[in-house]
């Protein structure tokens, strides 16, 4: 018995390890995308659609946006999203602080590839700073993916880059499990003191490529990890103890103290995810209430 159960073991183990059809690895990702906001959500803002060029973005309550605007890059990996716990968070957010919320859509792969998230992102950016939208302080936030591309964004500010000359910097960047090194070089399961996730590493790893192109995976546009982070605006950082980014996330805190950056960093129990929703507890509650804190003393210095 002793060693039909040895057989048993390191069977499922050799199948749980053994590669999957490249479609499979993304398909899940993809169908759990929610372009519109859930129910719940609706009901609780006025929902506007506006097109920026060729990217949707939706406002919630944006008759607020003179009390601030909390700019919310979805996570998915670079290949799906919004997930309805991205839908979640900005709602609480907005709600918490009585302003505005805005959900980007960018455009991802394997239809577009780099540079177009950033692209987007940056033209949405450009024209609500030409308006005036961001005069009453903004926020800029995001998930995994979103997360990334926010520090990008951030750094590409920083430096007048692309479309971003005019447009304000941010008073504060809430960034959420970032995925910061499309590598994977920093990536890894081990200080989470769990098993190894073969297929969350592969999924990533054919995500990176998906939507890099014949861009190298270390470019600081997409590995901001790479890149000098001074003289960025203020960061709350926050990561779960079981997630795979939080080799990135302690990383990205090192470097941030190092550039003598204000940085609020904090770890949860568990994971730190919005996919399909956004987990729920005492210690999610107990961030979410921190980042509502920190978003409002952030507008209020605007």
């Amino acid at each position: 018995m002793g060693r039909i159960q040895d057989a048993v073991v390191v069977g499922a183990r050799t199948v749980r390890r053994m590669p999957l059809p490249r479609p499979l690895y993304t398909h899940t990702v993809r169908e759990a995308r929610r372009p519109l906001p859930p129910g719940a959500v609706q009901k609780r803002h006025a929902i506007d659609t506006e097109m920026v060029g060729r990217t949707r973005c939706l406002w919630l309550d944006r008759h607020r946006a003179d009390e601030g605007v909390i700019v919310h890059l979805h996570s998915g990996a670079y290949v799906s999203g919004p997930f309805s716990g991205d839908w979640a968070w900005l709602s609480a957010q907005a709600d918490a602080r009585g302003c505005a919320g805005l959900m980007i859509d960018y455009r991802v792969a394997p239809d577009h590839q780099h540079p177009v998230a950033l692209d987007d992102t940056e033209a949405v950016l450009a024209q609500l700073a030409e308006q005036g939208v961001l005069a009453g302080g903004w926020i800029l936030a995001g998930h995994n993916a979103g997360a990334g591309m926010a520090l990008a964004i951030a750094r590409r500010l920083r430096d007048g880059e692309g479309a971003l000359a005019g447009v304000p910097a941010p008073d504060l960047i809430v960034a959420m499990s970032p995925w910061l090194d499309l590598e994977l070089g920093t990536t890894g399961i081990s200080e989470t003191g769990q098993r190894d996730f073969p297929h969350e590493r592969r999924l990533l790893l054919h995500a990176a490529r998906a939507y890099a192109g014949r861009t190298p995976l270390s470019d600081p546009d997409l590995s901001p990890v790479n890149a000098p982070l001074a003289g960025l605006p203020p960061v709350h950082l926050s990561v779960g103890e079981k997630d795979i980014f939080l080799s990135d996330a302690r990383v990205a805190r090192l470097q941030l103290e190092e550039a003598g950056l204000p940085i609020t960093y904090r770890e949860i129990p568990g994971r730190l995810t919005m996919m399909p929703g956004m987990r729920r507890g005492e210690s999610m509650g107990r961030l979410l209430r921190e980042q509502s804190a920190a978003i409002a003393d952030a507008l209020a210095r605007d």
